[in-house]
């Protein structure tokens, strides 16, 4: 019987095992969207409307296309997406989907003056919080095997209390009335 690797007609082998960009994407990329609303908000308050305004557009291509990205590597890749979701290092990470998510209502709000989409994106930001919070949190606490403290804990988890603070922060805009409370000085 001839062999497959002199067959025409055989699929290829797969490619080896190597660095992948879909596939090794950090779940911290979203710190880019936070970061850009964050800018976009600060443009605001020093009265650089035009600035802020187009922070504001750029940032909700980067925070559509992230997404994207991330359900397609959820599709593809549903190994790596567990694993990280599982990681000491890289599990919190994930905790900047929701900080984007929130600094991108509190831009729909301030900029944008949209209280409807910015309820939304408060709405999604806590779904994503509470899931995040209790989902890692205990899968990291009962796992059996551990890092050493020096190894698995470092300065990326204290973006857990930041996405706290962004789910806080945009919930008690909308309780203001869904007005827009910062104004440029």
């Amino acid at each position: 019987m001839p062999s497959s690797a002199n067959d025409p007609a055989a699929p290829p082998p797969p490619p080896p095992p190597g660095p992948h960009p879909l596939r090794d994407m950090h779940p911290a990329y979203f710190a880019m969207s936070m970061a850009t609303g964050i800018v976009s908000v600060a443009c605001h308050l020093v009265g650089f409307a035009p600035v802020a305004a187009a922070l504001f557009w750029l940032n909700g291509l980067v925070y559509a296309a992230l997404w994207v990205l991330t359900l397609a590597r959820i599709a593809r890749y549903p190994a790596a997406f567990r694993a990280d979701l599982l990681s000491h290092g890289r599990g919190v990470g994930f905790f900047t989907t929701v900080a984007a998510t929130c600094v991108l209502g509190t831009q729909a709000l301030v900029i944008g003056g949209w209280p409807g989409p910015t309820c939304g994106l408060w709405v999604a930001g806590s779904a994503l919080w509470a899931g995040l919070t209790y989902g890692i949190f205990a899968a990291l606490t009962v796992s059996r095997s551990k890092p050493p403290l020096s190894v698995g804990l470092h300065g990326g988890w204290l973006v857990s209390v930041v996405a706290a603070q962004s789910v806080a922060v945009l919930g008690a805009q909308l309780a203001g009335g869904g007005h827009a409370r910062a104004e440029p000085t």
